[in-house]
């Protein structure tokens, strides 16, 4: 369980990289003519990433435990986003607070997991709790994939 401390960085963390997200949808709906309020909304952004680069080394001083699992988890992020890039997923499903998430596997496995997707050919990617990345054939895999709702 993480600390007070660490708690509080990771919802500062998360505030201000929502802020960036919404001063980025701010720089693009700026006119091209406005370069004032373009090179403001730009400054803003990179004094927020400044903000957050600072907090992050604070939280890899303060619990590196918890450091090193959230750069592992922005690795598989990446690494899903990369897959997901060239293959069409038909269903993506994530953990959510109330709700497990876990692929059943033919060997009667259940891959408790963060996130898993089905690809058109009934191809599973998910991301375990650990971080890790790992692809499935559809022959290894015992549940169906989602129906898709066609229009």
């Amino acid at each position: 369980m993480t600390q007070p401390k660490t708690e509080d960085l990771l919802k500062k963390i998360n505030y201000i990289e929502a802020d960036v997200e919404i001063q980025k949808q701010i720089l693009f709906s700026i006119p091209s003519a406005n370069k004032e309020q373009i090179e403001q909304t730009i400054s803003l952004i990179a004094a927020k990433k400044e903000e957050v680069g600072e907090l992050r080394r604070q939280l890899q001083q303060y619990d590196p435990e918890e450091f090193e699992r959230i750069l592992t988890l922005e690795k598989a992020v990446a690494e899903f986003r990369k897959i997901a890039a060239v293959t069409p997923f038909q269903a993506i499903i994530n953990r959510n607070v109330h709700e497990e998430c876990a692929l059943s596997l033919m060997s009667g496995e259940q891959m408790d997991c963060l996130l898993k997707a089905c690809d058109n050919a009934g191809n599973w990617t998910i991301i375990t709790l650990d971080g890790e990345v790992r692809q499935f054939p559809a022959p290894e895999v015992a549940e169906k994939p989602p129906e898709i709702n066609e229009p």
